[in-house]
């Protein structure tokens, strides 16, 4: 059985994000494609993704955790902003679908879970989670060793917002929105690398951005 690696990316669709059309699906389409880059260089692993946006509804995944080899690139039609923003949800949601769908595999076989929460914004929606359920998740779930979860906040206080969901400061960042493309597949793609080369070496991490010092890289 290959080394099996989960990402899942929770992109905030909510009407804030409006004019960020072109910039997060050129950033997803650039991740995707440096995922794949590091498939090609990982053969021995296995790099699956799922994809979901979220505004005051939850969606299913666009990408369905499907080898990123498989996976084609979105179009602008893929992503049309709108609502307020169910953070707590997105991630609940998500968290209860990879254990449905890996539960077995990441208790029993070498397979981890990278979540990846992107946003501008806060939370002010959600109907089926709360900071506390979310909280405890994280925490039992990151104790595992199996699971990492990060925080991108677009002109946003990344670590500030963080601690509301228990989520690791290291595994933060704050970036200008104006930004979204670069930085998101900037900073996937090296991490994911760095990650790759951890498992490939029997090295375990839940700090998906432990290669990252600077937490804040907004123009002041």
């Amino acid at each position: 059985m290959k080394k099996r690696t989960v990402y899942q990316l929770i992109v905030d669709r909510s009407g804030s994000m409006a004019g960020m059309q072109h910039q997060v699906i050129s950033g997803y389409n650039e991740q995707l494609q440096a995922a794949q880059g590091v498939q090609s260089r990982y053969p021995d692993q296995e790099i699956v993704m799922g994809l979901r946006f979220f505004d005051h509804n939850v969606d299913n995944n666009v990408a369905d955790y499907r080898l990123v080899n498989d996976l084609l690139p979105l179009s602008l039609h893929d992503y049309q902003v709108k609502g307020s923003t169910a953070l707590l949800d997105a991630i609940g949601k998500s968290i209860y679908e990879i254990k449905t769908r890996f539960g077995h595999q990441i208790t029993n076989e070498d397979t981890s879970v990278v979540m990846i929460i992107i946003t501008d914004g806060h939370e002010n929606a959600s109907r089926m989670y709360t900071y506390e359920d979310i909280r405890r998740m994280v925490s039992e779930l990151e104790a595992t060793e199996k699971w990492s979860f990060t925080f991108m906040g677009a002109d946003l206080d990344a670590i500030g917002a963080s601690r509301s969901f228990g989520i690791n400061p290291d595994n933060t960042l704050s970036f200008d929105k104006g930004d979204y493309a670069r930085v998101t597949k900037h900073y996937f793609e090296n991490a994911a690398e760095s990650y790759a080369n951890s498992k490939a070496n029997n090295i375990k991490s839940n700090n998906f951005f432990s290669i990252f010092k600077d937490k804040d890289i907004r123009k002041k």
